[in-house]
């Protein structure tokens, strides 16, 4: 079934995104789930905000990236929260040193470069362009974005009162800039996706909860499967843009990897501890093909080796010998 008005209702479950690399970020691809799918289109139906929960390795900041992809002239505003951030940082910045230097220098320098004092914060951008333009760097401001994606990756970072402050931003979808004078967003405003990213390392209110699409990232039952459907969209033969990709690394290769990711995840989740996932199994494949593009032999060898230092994160922990990194039956010592 697809919905006309629906930006998303081409998208199919399995279909791979490619991501394209940007100044930050290398670049990657997605596998679209029909979950994901789902509560995109109903977060963007409903113009509330869509909060991904799920475990470190999951996909969840990624998939702000393939909405972004899977759309023409669409712009991703992204900020990455941490223990110090403040609320404030979402809708701008303020350089009060650079003010005070000029300030030294003369009322006609405070003229000259008070727009350079202000840069406009991911909220700002989303729901009022026009007013951050002048306020962005040329390269930024030149591009005309049909829509706005903004990402708040991993906001259990910051204490309650980051989502907390959101909560009338997102409902009355506006906020004003008191020291400019400026109220950006309003009713005739297109509302911006605002995705946000847990890893559940903080409880978040209630109330936030309640004005927010969730969904949760869960692996299939089959974690096995899971990981090597995954390995495949990144390293197997697939269709792309360009044409038919070859095949970078074997079925057979990404079939190792994921047995000895699930044989060590269930002994570090036993010890009770953050187990390894996604993330590391990709860091793996990856690392091998750097090393031995074109020698399966070798690459089944160093995943091997390798797998330890990978998945195996947690030291020397007390009672559970098993996750040591010293595995039995791996030969040491072999040169590249």
């Amino acid at each position: 079934m697809t919905f006309p008005t629906s930006p998303f209702s081409t998208l199919k479950p399995g279909q791979v995104q490619d991501l394209l690399p940007t100044d930050s970020q290398s670049a990657s691809c997605h596998q679209w789930s029909q979950e994901e799918i789902d509560a995109i289109t109903l977060a963007y139906a409903a113009r509330r905000p869509l909060l991904v929960r799920g475990e470190p390795g999951t996909g969840k900041t990624q998939l702000a990236r393939a909405v972004v992809a899977s759309q023409a002239d669409w712009a991703l505003h992204a900020e990455t929260i941490h223990p110090r951030f403040e609320p404030h940082e979402l809708l701008y910045r303020f350089d009060a040193i650079k003010r005070l230097a000029d300030a030294q220098i003369g009322p006609a320098e405070l003229e000259k470069n008070e727009q350079n004092y202000w840069r406009p914060g991911v909220l700002w951008k989303a729901f009022g362009w026009v007013s951050a333009k002048p306020y962005l760097p040329k390269a930024e401001s030149e591009k005309q974005p049909k829509a706005h994606v903004v990402l708040i990756d991993e906001i259990d970072k910051a204490d309650s009162d980051l989502p907390n402050s959101l909560l009338e931003i997102l409902s009355q979808r506006s906020f004003t800039i008191e020291a400019l004078g400026k109220v950006i967003g309003g009713p005739g405003v297109d509302a911006p996706l605002v995705v946000i990213t847990t890893n559940e390392e903080r409880e978040l209110p209630a109330a936030f909860l309640r004005r927010c699409v969730v969904l949760s990232l869960e692996p299939d039952a089959d974690y096995r499967n899971w990981l090597v459907k995954r390995g495949e969209a990144h390293f197997g033969e697939r269709a792309t843009e360009n044409g038919l990709r070859a095949e970078r690394l074997p079925r057979g290769l990404l079939e190792l990897a994921a047995d000895q990711l699930v044989a060590d995840r269930s002994k570090v989740k036993k010890a009770g501890l953050p187990p390894p996932g996604l993330a590391e199994y990709l860091d793996l494949l990856y690392a091998v093909l750097e090393l031995f593009p074109d020698n399966p032999k070798r690459q089944r060898e160093w995943v091997k080796r390798l797998s330890a230092y990978a998945y195996l994160k947690h030291g020397i922990v007390e009672g559970h010998p098993d996750l040591s990194q010293r595995r039995e039956g791996v030969a040491a010592g072999k040169s590249f």
